[in-house]
């Protein structure tokens, strides 16, 4: 049996199948194309991390001022004289006590600026606290220690509220600071004498001797005034009434309070000149201030000025004593 196939029909069948195949085509590339691949990707990686700590700061953790206290805790200075101040500082280094190599300090007046010059009034700096052998000493434990700075504290140093500022430094310079609290420095009274003998020389009976000048110095920390008061001889308990007490086997009488006098002007005359008794008694117009300057002694230092005149039935040597004393002016 035959078919026959119209030309017209068969190409719209050849129509129909290119539109199926290029639909189908179509179909299976969009479905390829709209899937992600991930197969090749690596987005992540891990590494460890690590440090050697080769050092560790020190902690200053306490400082103080420890010597010399009386027993109240203040600084106690000695008279004329510069005093040893201690400040101590205790730390924790976990490197080892041995590990600070460098300790300087500062001593000052509360009132101060740590940025001050050196000063013996008010500020005092050690820059190497270690030197002359000195290092740092262990405590409790290996990585405990304690440190002290020293400081020559000068007589004249300011009373009042004074702190130490301290610093450590380790080998690696790592360091630490921290300040003391406050630690009151006491006033201190004291005078030295220029000589410890006036001597008026040989005088014939009712002569007046020359001025002899006796210096004073304040040799405290806070300004002065002079009290006065003498005795015959070497024993004020049989010397008490007289001057001077006079040698018995050539004298019929000893030298009298009123023959030895005193003033602080080196023109008076020694009638206007005021009369040394037994009695402590303030000397006039005479108020020393304390020392500031850190090379001389300026005006802490002041003069009076002393004469005798001998009285009929005294004779051969004669001897008394003359005792000053200071009083803190501020409290006048």
């Amino acid at each position: 049996m035959r078919i026959r196939v119209k030309k017209k029909n068969l190409e719209h069948v050849f129509r129909l199948l290119f539109f199926l195949v290029v639909l189908f085509m179509l179909f299976v590339g969009t479905s390829l194309t709209s899937e992600t691949v991930f197969g090749g990707n690596d987005t992540n990686r891990t590494v460890s991390t690590k440090v050697n700590v080769s050092n560790s700061p020190p902690s200053l953790d306490q400082v103080v001022i420890e010597s010399p206290l009386d027993s109240l805790g203040n600084i106690d200075l000695e008279a004329g004289n510069a005093t040893t101040v201690i400040c101590n500082g205790t730390f924790w280094d976990p490197n080892n006590f041995d590990d600070i190599i460098s300790v300087n300090a500062t001593l000052y007046r509360s009132i101060s600026d740590l940025g001050e010059k050196d000063d013996n009034n008010t500020f005092y700096s050690n820059t190497s606290c270690l030197q002359s052998g000195q290092t740092c000493e262990q405590n409790s434990d290996i990585r405990n220690g304690s440190c002290n700075c020293q400081f020559a504290v000068q007589y004249y140093a300011e009373p009042g509220n004074w702190q130490c500022n301290m610093t450590i430094s380790d080998g690696d310079g790592l360091s630490d600071i921290n300040n003391s609290p406050d630690t009151f420095l006491n006033e201190i009274l004291g005078i030295d004498v220029g000589t410890l003998i006036i001597d008026y020389g040989n005088l014939s009976v009712t002569e007046i001797s020359r001025p002899i000048i006796q210096n004073l110095t304040n040799i405290g920390n806070v300004p002065l005034n002079i009290t006065v008061r003498g005795y015959g001889g070497d024993n004020e308990t049989t010397g008490q009434n007289v001057s001077m007490v006079c040698d018995p086997s050539v004298a019929v009488s000893n030298i009298s309070f009123n023959s030895q006098r005193f003033t602080v002007y080196n023109d008076t005359p020694f009638a206007n000149m005021i009369n040394l008794t037994n009695q402590t008694r303030q000397i006039g117009n005479l108020t020393i201030p304390k020392r500031i300057n850190n090379t001389w002694l300026a005006n802490s230092s002041n003069a009076t000025f002393w004469r005798l005149q001998i009285p009929i039935g005294a004779g051969g040597l004669c001897n008394g004593t003359i005792i000053f004393g200071a009083v803190d002016a501020t409290d006048n």
